[in-house]
């Protein structure tokens, strides 16, 4: 599968990826992981945003079932390869119901992480890398729209 940018647009950095947070993937690094991870619908998405509001509550502009991208989309057609696993900030862990099926995966998994932003994208990579995870980049979310357009649909 094609993805939306190419290697010409990723050749000089935009403005918005400056602005991205630490450890957010630059365009061609997303580039280069789809690339070398051509067998799209074996990347596992993992949504870190959490879909207690009360608890993340910028979560809900995009993760809302009103909102633009859904958490509740998971898992279905919309984004089949996406589990959401909240990131904890208490915790400093991925947690929740989901958590126990990355057990599940071979540790050279590809896995992109994402919350709206990066920050807790971010946080969720290192937390997977940790747990002896080595094919994990952080795509930031629906804010990162570049990113987003490349993986948002998986």
């Amino acid at each position: 599968m094609t993805t939306p940018i190419t290697k010409a647009a990723t050749t000089s950095a935009s403005s918005d990826e400056e602005a991205r947070k630490p450890g957010v993937a630059s365009n061609a690094e997303m580039l280069n992981f789809l690339e070398q991870n051509q067998d799209l619908s074996k990347i596992v998405i993992v949504d870190a945003r959490n879909p207690d509001f009360s608890v993340e509550p910028s979560d809900e502009l995009y993760g809302s079932i009103n909102g633009k991208f859904p958490i509740a989309d998971c898992g279905t057609e919309k984004r089949p390869n996406a589990i959401n696993v909240p990131f904890d900030r208490t915790k400093k862990a991925l947690s929740g119901s989901n958590v126990d099926i990355l057990q599940t995966f071979e540790k050279d998994r590809a896995i992109i992480t994402h919350c709206g932003g990066g920050g807790r994208g971010q946080k969720s990579k290192e937390w997977l890398e940790k747990e002896g995870f080595t094919n994990v980049v952080n795509g930031g979310g629906p804010q990162v729209s570049e990113l987003w357009d490349m993986f948002g649909h998986l």
